[in-house]
């Protein structure tokens, strides 16, 4: 196993740059920590280039991570204090970090799934709903997520940590435009549904059990106008004085009626 003592070191300095989105666009590469997430790259595809483990940091879960990177091919590096806190974007971190490669996914690949339902993200700011959106999808059966330009970047250290294995698993693809989103939605058969928090359809009475787009607007503005006029709008049933719903709540509530209604078939 290689060590490496220097902060100045290229290869910590590379990863360290990682913790700026301009670094990670123009590396395609991101960094994930803790044992959970990294053990989860490893077992469901997830290309990694290295996993770097705290100097002292014995643990069952640094062995069978580094184990398990002797077969997925990724250097295993063990840094010193300094230089691994160069990295750690977290308070109490478990002493095992690593740097993954961008996942990216084809149009066929992405609709790949017949009659699933996709989950679309316009303009999502906040990382923790944009990680908690991903994972919740995942569970819910969605085929996928179309993240809108204009959303926060799902392989920032929150995002990641919020979507926890989903980001390695749930296939995303971006889009520039609504209109190229409503487009390539309804190519591939899906009915778009924008989420609106008053005048649309009840979801629990809209048809979501399959083949259904359910768009989730900006955490501040809503869903934009062009989605709003190319979509049947969608609202969750609420009683009292309550004018607004978190995002990240809302589309779990409405992915899991849409679940509901799948399993229902």
């Amino acid at each position: 196993m290689r060590q490496i003592l220097s902060t100045d070191n290229r290869i910590v300095k590379q990863a360290a740059s990682l913790s700026e989105k301009k670094y990670r666009d123009a590396l395609g590469m991101y960094l994930i920590e803790g044992p959970n997430f990294i053990r989860d790259a490893l077992t469901f595809g997830g290309r990694l280039r290295f996993i770097f483990i705290k100097a002292g940091t014995l643990s069952k879960d640094a062995d069978d991570i580094a184990a398990l990177a002797e077969e997925g091919g990724p250097a295993v590096i063990t840094l010193s204090g300094a230089a691994f806190e160069k990295l750690s974007a977290t308070d109490t971190s478990q002493g095992i970090i690593a740097v993954a490669e961008k996942r990216t996914w084809t149009e066929g690949s992405f609709f790949s799934e017949e009659g699933s339902d996709i989950l679309v993200l316009d303009r999502i700011q906040d990382p923790g709903n944009m990680g908690t959106m991903l994972r919740t999808a995942e569970a819910m059966g969605f085929g996928g997520a179309l993240i809108m330009k204009g959303s926060c970047d799902i392989c920032g250290p929150k995002a990641v940590r919020a979507a926890a294995g989903s980001i390695f698993r749930l296939p995303v693809l971006f889009s520039e435009t609504p209109e190229q989103a409503l487009e390539l939605l309804r190519s591939h058969g899906k009915k778009p549904y924008a989420a609106v928090m008053s005048g649309g359809t009840f979801c629990s009475e809209a048809d979501l059990a399959k083949d259904a787009a359910i768009v989730i607007g900006n955490e501040g503005s809503g869903v934009c106008r062009q989605f709003l006029e190319g979509c049947e709008g969608l609202t969750i049933p609420m009683s009292g004085e309550i004018e607004s719903l978190n995002a990240g709540l809302a589309a779990g509530m409405i992915m899991y009626e849409a679940s509901r209604q799948r399993r229902c078939l």
